[in-house]
């Protein structure tokens, strides 16, 4: 008769054995910082918590750390995508801006030139460039390029070209630090692109070590005869 060898795995450890409920109570609750939502990271950090299952507590600090890790990346992401937004619509607005002006110029000259033409007596302009109507169709300009309808996000392109510009090339320049937020030249995509690299290295490491912790208690089982 042949005997079978079978490896039996030893039951997960029980938080109750360390006078806990769970090991998610070995760590400090986060407070959130300004700009995030309590509630999605309360879900991100149960969902992921739930899908690597840390079964000690030494797995449950680095599983703790990974989902930091995860958290950070997804935060330097929408920071990186905010930034290229904001430069985006600096640059869009400063063209409109620049297009009334030119043609509140246009004006004021054929204004100029009728009136000295009518008196002996200079033109005297009595209006002043406002932006205001300027800046606030550079917002609509901007909601409609990026309109989920592509009927609207067409002709707000060729309002676009228009003004000279492509809408790929005003992503490429937003990401590469090309153009200026309006307080000069923004390379807040870059460092957040920088920081991003970085993260994801480290979170390849924890994870191996996570995955090697796990392996660990598995190969702990005990061999038994059948």
């Amino acid at each position: 008769m042949v005997r079978q060898r079978k490896r039996v795995q030893p039951a997960p450890p029980d938080p109750a054995r360390f006078g806990l409920e769970s090991f998610a109570q070995l760590l400090s609750p986060r407070a959130p910082l300004v700009g995030e939502n309590p509630e999605t990271y309360e879900a991100f950090h149960t969902g992921l918590l739930a899908s690597l299952n840390p079964g000690t507590p030494h797995e449950a600090v680095i599983a703790e750390n990974l989902v930091a890790i995860e958290w950070e990346l997804r935060q330097h992401r929408a920071m990186r995508d905010a930034s290229i937004r904001r430069t985006i619509r600096s640059e869009i607005t400063r063209a409109v801006v620049e297009k009334a002006w030119q043609e509140f110029n246009k004006a004021a000259a054929k204004a100029s030139a009728r009136t000295a033409h009518d008196s002996d007596d200079l033109w005297n302009p009595t209006e002043v460039f406002d932006d205001t109507d300027a800046k606030q169709a550079a917002c609509q300009l901007v909601d409609r390029i990026t309109s989920r309808d592509p009927q609207v996000r067409d002709a707000a392109e060729a309002e676009l070209a228009q003004l000279g510009m492509d809408p790929l090339d005003l992503m490429s320049a937003a990401t590469h630090g090309a153009l200026t937020d309006g307080n000069g030249a923004d390379d807040a995509p870059e460092v957040h692109d920088a920081k991003i690299r970085e993260l994801e290295r480290r979170r390849r490491e924890v994870k191996r070590d996570y995955d090697a912790l796990v392996q660990a208690r598995a190969d702990e089982g005990v061999i038994i005869d059948q």
